[in-house]
């Protein structure tokens, strides 16, 4: 009988080494905090006015990875980026096609919620990881200006093509890992980028699960998104809970 125990015992534990050497999963969820700064609207209309919420944004991805030569791993990740403000005008402004009068008290409610799909490859697997893809921002958010007489509503709904790359320093023995994740893009005067440093600790290496805290960035500098213009940069800390299999 210990024989037979010891025998399926030994089975279970190759069949669980296979699995994980076939597939790899990785999610993160987590929560954001940023400040925002820059500007908005045809005249470059600065944020600061507005006073925005510094509101937490909730944001998750996950990745999956398998052994086929040339064909690309996946990752999907959303953010749902959503604050508002109020500002009293010292100067006509132009907000998509309203022009909003010196003296107007107006609120502004901006939503830069979006989702990517990122194809990419594993370059480096070991100590010191690698990955570098090309992911599709698609954008489904808006920008809503009202006053006491006017409104207007922005649409942001685009996709935007970027490059991907993740690079991770695994600690030896440690439990630790700092990461550094980003996406960019730039074309014809536009350019977006989005930007984090983070370190992992696996406080549960037995379960999979480990925590994260780091500190993104998001620059966001457009005049052809749809029909969004802004020179905005978006940036915080965060803390996450990731599960790796």
């Amino acid at each position: 009988m210990k024989k037979i125990t010891l025998a399926i015992c030994t089975a279970l534990a190759s069949v669980s080494a296979s699995a994980d050497t076939i597939l790899g999963f990785d999610a993160t969820l987590g929560a954001w905090k940023p400040a925002y700064s820059g500007a908005v609207g045809v005249d470059d209309f600065n944020v600061d006015e507005f006073t925005l919420a510094e509101d937490n944004v909730t944001f998750i991805q996950a990745a999956l990875e398998h052994p086929i030569p040339l064909v690309p791993n996946i990752l999907v990740a959303h953010s749902s980026i959503e604050t508002n403000g109020e500002a009293m005008l010292s100067e006509s402004v132009t907000f998509g096609d309203e022009t909003f009068l010196v003296g107007s008290e107006i609120n502004g409610d901006i939503n830069l919620t979006h989702t990517d799909a990122t194809l990419y490859y594993e370059i480096l697997d070991n100590w010191v990881n690698l990955d570098v893809g090309l992911t599709a921002r698609m954008y489904s958010g808006d920008m809503s200006v009202t006053s006491d007489f006017q409104s207007e509503d922005i649409e942001l709904s685009g996709v935007l093509p970027m490059v991907y790359g993740q690079a991770r320093f695994d600690l030896p023995f440690t439990g630790w890992s700092i990461i550094a994740q980003g996406n960019g893009t730039s074309y014809n005067g536009d350019s977006h980028t989005d930007l984090t440093a983070k370190v992992r600790w696996d406080f549960v290496p037995a379960l999979d699960f480990a925590i994260e805290a780091g500190y993104r960035s998001m620059t966001l500098d457009v005049k052809e998104l749809d029909s969004f213009q802004s020179d905005l940069e978006i940036k915080g800390p965060y803390l996450g809970l990731n599960l790796h299999l």
